[in-house]
């Protein structure tokens, strides 16, 4: 009899029964110490600069500083002994080596220059200290996980509990005073309660990725604010799991079994091997990605709107919200002013329908353009030596996920943009649409609604609104209901519904459920006994998986837009329209979200957040271990249709 192959589930547990290595006492007080002064120095730093005046005795927190990378210094070093492991130490912590190199070399070089070394030193201490703080909070992350993964938590708790904890901290920074302009200035009509609200809907929606606002970004956060809201989006559009990943595999620390199985379930990966290779290939592309898109938006800011934090960080903010598919601006109009901009549609296009494809499918295709690249190379290479080419090798084939993904985005996108721009030409079976002031009827004609631009202006402007709401929320257009039909939205709430690809930083059902489904109903039509797409067939666990997924997303839609009916007194094509934007972590709204009661904007802080961790990760990790029946009932088929 063959021996059983081993499953996925006997890896998780063999990987939870391992115990920890023990460490020396020494080396375990060292750590300990560093753990809380880098708590110490964060609960400083919150202190020192997120009130004014600072809440600290002047001098206390170089000295935390300075005893922090003390210890962060002597720990790195004690790692050096024995010497004859200190080359492979060096290897796997170069970050850590390179930045206390690095700290060294300013103090040296600044003591020669300006003859004031401890003063300079504290500022190297500041900086390095801050990168320290980063790091360890990663690694924090990293072994709160492995502890989790011990205990059986499953990963789509750890998703849960890990973004919520995200939230939090984000939100509590956010109600700094120093942070938020209202608080800071005292001219917002808000009481403290609401503050905290809005904060926290400031930091689910940044976090989510979502793009709803109730303060205007660029102008009620100080510059300090909008910088803790870029961290946001960055964390939340790459996932707190896979950020946790980077940091360790930065900070020299080899990714177990136990960490792949976490990080495969987030990036869903099927091959627990290459989660690291991956892993790398989600930071290197993002980081080029983004870097890219901030020098090609670089030109397009103007001196008044980029004078509080300056061009590139404009640039890198709108390009990072961009690509984590967020649609944050810190433009109070969003993109509306640039709409003329020729790298609104050359740059920020791109990097939503980039974000919104998602990594699987980003590094397969540059997989497969490398190693074209690589074939026509070496045979131009062989002909200008004048040696037969080399024998051609059959390149792999696309996966179905990734041409599912590929096809469906395209067809969403060319197709909404026909329709929206048919939706929106003026003709004379269409309504026209009024606006009543002083008992006058006047007609709806400014510059920012679709309808009065010049066919080839509204051609390019549909093309981005086809783009935006799948869902990155960013609008060239004016989206309230007197600037676009009922047709438009409704048309754009099917859009966000269906959102992006698996695995990236979009929400909804996702373009792939959509291409099953469709896929299901044709093969039912059709009499065919299995779901056939592209000479592949679906497995009918994968077909109930799209059926479940859309019924839970629409569920939860039709729960909270029933209570925001209740609660609000805004109209139902509004009310459908904040509700479906949030679930599918868009941003686009009708100009209501501001003034949501306070039962109104709880809601839509729990729809972003189902959002994004999604509605059936969300009920997983609600419902705890799912338990197999060891029985059947007797089947029978009842009738449908």
């Amino acid at each position: 009899m063959a021996p059983k192959r081993p499953t996925i589930d006997d890896f998780r547990r063999s990987a939870t029964a391992s115990a920890p290595r023990a460490r020396h006492p020494v080396r375990t007080a060292i750590a300990r110490a560093l753990a809380a002064l880098v708590v110490a120095a964060a609960v400083g730093l919150v202190l020192q600069y997120g009130f004014d005046p600072p809440l600290l005795p002047d001098g206390l927190l170089e000295v935390i500083e300075i005893a922090a990378v003390g210890v962060f210094v002597l720990d790195r070093l004690m790692l050096l002994v024995p010497f004859s492991g200190a080359l492979g130490e060096l290897r796997r912590r170069w970050l850590d080596y390179t930045l206390i190199l690095a700290g060294a070399v300013l103090v040296i070089l600044d003591a020669d220059a300006y003859l004031r070394p401890v003063h300079r030193a504290a500022t190297v201490y500041l900086i390095l200290l801050g990168v320290v703080v980063v790091i360890q909070y990663g690694l924090a992350l990293y072994r709160v996980r492995i502890g989790a993964i011990r205990t059986g938590l499953r990963p789509p708790a750890l998703v849960v509990i890990s973004f919520a904890a995200v939230i939090l901290l984000g939100a509590f920074l956010l109600t700094l005073p120093t942070v938020s302009r209202p608080i800071l200035a005292g001219e917002h009509p808000y009481q403290w309660r609401e503050h905290v609200i809005n904060c926290l809907f400031t930091a689910t929606s940044a976090t989510c990725v979502t793009g709803l606002t109730v303060y205007r970004t660029g102008h009620d956060f100080t510059f300090a604010g909008q910088v803790i809201i870029l961290i946001l989006i960055q964390i939340g559009g790459l996932g707190i799991m896979v950020m946790g990943t980077v940091f360790a595999m930065l900070a020299g620390r080899q990714i177990g079994l136990r960490e792949s199985l976490v990080v495969q379930d987030v990036l869903s990966e099927r091959a627990v091997g290459e989660v690291g290779r991956i892993v790398k290939f989600v930071c290197i592309s993002t980081l080029a990605i983004e870097g890219v898109g901030a020098v090609v938006l670089y030109p397009m800011w103007t001196e008044a709107d980029a004078a509080a934090g300056g061009r590139w960080f404009w640039s890198v903010f709108h390009s990072v919200s961009a690509f984590c598919n967020a649609g944050l601006a810190l433009n109070d109009d969003n993109l509306v002013p640039y709409r003329r901009s020729w790298q609104v549609y050359g740059a920020m296009m791109p990097l939503i329908v980039l974000g919104g494809l998602g990594f699987p499918v980003l590094r397969e295709v540059y997989s497969h353009a490398t190693a074209r690249a690589r074939s026509v190379l070496g045979r131009l290479w062989a002909r200008v030596r004048r040696q037969p080419p080399p024998p051609r090798r059959r390149l792999p084939h696309y996966s179905l996920h990734t041409k599912l993904a590929i096809v469906t985005s395209a067809g969403l996108i060319l197709g909404g943009a026909v329709l929206l721009w048919v939706l929106e030409t003026p003709t004379r079976w269409t309504k026209r649409y009024e606006v009543r002031m002083d008992r006058q009827v006047l007609v709806k004609t400014a510059p920012d609604c679709m309808s009065s631009m010049s066919a080839g202006e509204r051609a390019w402007a549909a093309l981005f609104l086809s783009v935006t709401p799948r869902t990155a929320g960013f609008n060239t257009v004016r989206t309230d209901e007197e600037s676009l039909s009922p047709a438009t939205h409704y048309l754009l709430c099917l859009l966000m519904f269906i959102g992006g690809s698996p695995a990236s930083t979009a929400g909804g059902i996702k373009t792939v459920t959509f291409a099953v489904l469709l896929a299901s109903v044709a093969a039912v039509l059709r009499g065919r006994d299995h779901v056939e797409v592209f000479r592949r067939s679906i497995s009918p666990a994968v077909v109930g998986r799209a059926f479940v997924v859309t019924a839970l997303m629409f569920g939860m839609v039709f729960l909270v837009t029933w209570l925001l009916c209740y609660f609000e007194s805004h109209s139902l094509l509004q009310l459908l329209f904040e509700t479906i934007s949030a679930s599918g972590t868009v941003g686009l709204s009708t100009g209501i979200t501001p003034n949501l009661t306070k039962i109104g904007r709880i809601l839509i802080i729990l729809c972003m957040f189902a959002g994004r961790v999604g509605p059936l990760t969300l009920l997983v990790a609600l419902a705890g271990r799912a338990r197999r029946a060891g029985y059947e009932y007797p089947e029978e088929q009842p009738i449908i249709g």
